[in-house]
């Protein structure tokens, strides 16, 4: 049996926590429960302590980003959630962490960590968006990666201000779902219960409301913030950088770990970020019970159609 995960990413002040709680009220009023991670630099342990009465269990990470140097122990927390009476996990991450680490992370070790579907919902400040100066880059990146994506502080925003919005966010992330905090809420409340049977090869899918989740890439799986693809054999490297370049558009980021026929029997790291050139591979020496394998970031992206490109580009 499997759980459902939801990472709630956004920038410092942009409503996380305020989203976080509206969903434990509504899975308290479904009967529900979720285990919740903390991520925060200092005051994690200040936030948990208000909501206990919500949640199956909770846990701070009092660090200045999950992604980095907590990554370690977010790995241990999620692994006794799999195991605790919660009906799903809610993973809030400091509003500097960047997400794509820890998808990979997820995806890399998803044998251990069945956590499906696999959602991601980025919190935007509609004050504040496209403005942060240095730390612009970062908050695109909070949201690029996200299956859903919700404004907040819309208040005393104009319609126009409001439609700015949407398109800038729909260009950087046509894949994303816009939605509210309170038709969210019951969706995610009723995850648990038409996943509670859901195997990891049916997981691609879950029964949501039609009219909340309308785009294709929905339909086609809103499960995947990852897929990893085996890659047994030895290649060239031409080869794996003529596959990473030929990756659907919605592939954020891709990693690809691999044995290269020369020098014989060596690994090395590909890697590619959004439309930017393949980067030079790196030699991998401590990663020898790593199979090799392709990852692929993204949101909506369709296992079927990267692994028909895998064979179709080392296969054939």
């Amino acid at each position: 049996m499997t759980k459902p995960l939801l990472f709630i990413t956004g920038f410092l002040g942009a409503g996380k926590t305020t989203l976080l709680r509206e969903l434990l009220e509504e899975l308290k009023r479904r009967g529900r429960s979720a285990d919740v991670i903390l991520n925060d630099f200092e005051n994690a342990e200040i936030d948990a302590s208000t909501l206990p009465e919500y949640a199956a269990s909770i846990a701070p990470i009092a660090a200045s980003c999950a992604c980095c140097g907590s990554l370690d122990e977010l790995v241990e927390l999620c692994l006794a959630a799999r195991s605790s009476e919660g009906d799903l996990l809610l993973i809030e991450l400091n509003g500097t962490a960047d997400p794509v680490p820890l998808l990979e992370t997820f995806t890399l070790l998803e044998e251990k960590m069945p956590f499906l579907p696999r959602w991601q919902v980025g919190v935007v400040d509609a004050r504040h968006w496209g403005q942060r100066g240095t730390f612009t880059a970062l908050e695109v990146r909070q949201v690029e990666t996200a299956t859903h994506w919700m404004p907040t502080h819309t208040k005393d925003l104009s319609e126009t201000a409001l439609r700015d919005l949407e398109e800038s966010i729909g260009k950087i992330n046509p894949y994303g779902v816009q939605v509210d905090a309170e038709q969210f809420a019951i969706e995610i409340a009723r995850i648990p219960e038409t996943s509670a049977t859901v195997d990891s090869a049916a997981a691609e899918h879950t029964s949501c409301d039609p009219a909340l989740f309308e785009t294709p890439a929905h339909r086609i799986s809103h499960r995947f913030t990852g897929v990893q693809t085996k890659l047994p054999g030895r290649f060239r490297k031409e080869e794996m950088i003529r596959l990473l370049e030929v990756l659907p558009e919605n592939v954020v980021r891709a990693k690809a770990l691999v044995e290269l026929e020369e020098p014989f029997g060596s690994r090395w790291l590909f890697e590619k970020t959004g439309r930017h050139p393949v980067g030079e591979p790196l030699p991998i020496h401590d990663l020898n019970r790593v199979k090799p394998s392709l990852v692929c970031i993204g949101p909506g992206l369709d296992p079927d159609e990267i692994r028909r490109l895998v064979r179709g580009q080392l296969y054939a």
